[in-house]
């Protein structure tokens, strides 16, 4: 089987979305909002990015897992996730770390120190912690899970399982009633359980790629015109305390992680140049991009712009500088061969 384009295209694009994600999450900390409405479409937005980033892309990486263990081995598999996992973790997360903690603070113009302590987590990073530990369960297990799949599963009924157990599970909804996030050094057990789950489903998807590609996509509208519908309702009533909201927000969870998938199936399964190369750069720039964030969040906020100008501003020079630094230190160095399996010579032109 070849690489599905839109996998991949999905892949990068979810991975991106965090530059706008953390533009909106963490404007707030900087500058007050000017207006009650401004204030709402930045929760609105970051909370509804928030509901389907993360689960689709661990839906994809557990489809890309089952696609490695299947076509080089196990023993390949492991050196694969080791070298582009594990590695960059351990290589970035020192530098980032500290570089988060001085861009954050602000310490660099006078008068804008806004966090005294931080505590010793993967911060951004957590995602890559939890790949490689479910990657090490699939390799121990794959065996018994492809002998456990000689049955079909519907992905209606993997969802509708999802929707159910999501808010059951402690530790996975935090006090604002939405999906958690565990950078610690020993992950929260529920979150790191329904992460989990999700990535499982992946696996399954690549085992029962006919059934389930071609059901999500081509239900992939409807997947999406019910997330606006279930997250709109929640943004709405999420402070009200009422009965079911937590299945609402779960449900929003599910059909946001899918519906994604089913759309870029749909719409997004080609693959151009443009496309490759922003795949391709998709790894690095997440990994450099919360330090730039911070950095273009504290410096604007004493440019008297509202919130909305500030994201923009801070998205679009983030993206630049991280694009930027992919074409002059890693496509052509050996950083690429770490982060994207293999480096590109570099031409001269003529």
């Amino acid at each position: 089987m070849n690489r599905i384009a839109a996998l991949d295209n999905a892949k990068a694009v979810l991975l991106l979305s965090g530059i706008v994600y953390h533009s909106f999450v963490f404007v707030y900390l900087y500058q007050p909002p000017s207006g009650t409405a401004e204030f709402l479409f930045v929760v609105y937005v970051y909370q509804f990015l928030h509901v389907f980033r993360m689960p689709a892309f661990f839906v994809i990486a557990g489809f890309l897992a089952a696609y490695l263990l299947d076509t080089r081995g196990r023993n390949r598999f492991l050196k694969n996730r080791t070298w582009r996992i594990l590695l960059p973790l351990v290589i970035f997360w020192p530098p980032l770390s500290v570089a988060n903690i001085g861009a954050s603070q602000g310490s660099w113009i006078k008068g804008t120190e806004y966090f005294r302590f931080f505590p010793v987590d993967f911060q951004h990073l957590w995602f890559l912690h939890f790949l490689f530990l479910f990657s090490l369960v699939l390799f121990l297990a794959w065996p018994l899970f492809k002998k456990a799949l000689v049955r079909r599963i519907r992905p209606g009924w993997y969802m509708g399982i999802l929707v159910i157990v999501l808010p059951l599970i402690p530790g996975v909804l935090d006090r604002e009633g939405t999906l958690a996030t565990s950078t610690k050094l020993i992950p929260e057990p529920g979150l790191l359980t329904i992460y989990f789950l999700i990535y499982l489903s992946g696996a399954v998807a690549y085992l029962q790629q006919e059934l389930w590609l071609g059901q999500l996509k081509k239900g992939s509208f409807w997947l999406i015109a019910a997330l606006l519908a279930t997250f709109s309702y929640f943004f709405l009533v999420q402070d009200l305390e009422l009965a079911g909201t937590g299945w609402v927000y779960s449900s929003a969870v599910v059909l946001g992680a899918y519906g994604v998938i089913g759309l870029f199936l749909r719409v997004g399964n080609n693959q151009n140049r443009v496309m490759k190369f922003v795949s391709e750069a998709s790894y690095w720039i997440y990994l450099i991009h919360l330090p730039v964030v911070f950095v273009c969040l504290v410096a604007l906020s004493r440019s008297g712009l509202s919130a909305l100008p500030v994201v923009f501003l801070t998205s679009l020079f983030t993206a630049v500088f991280g694009v930027v630094s992919y074409k002059l230190l890693v496509r052509h160095t050996p950083l690429s061969r770490l982060l994207n399996g293999k480096r590109y010579p570099l031409r001269a032109r003529g």
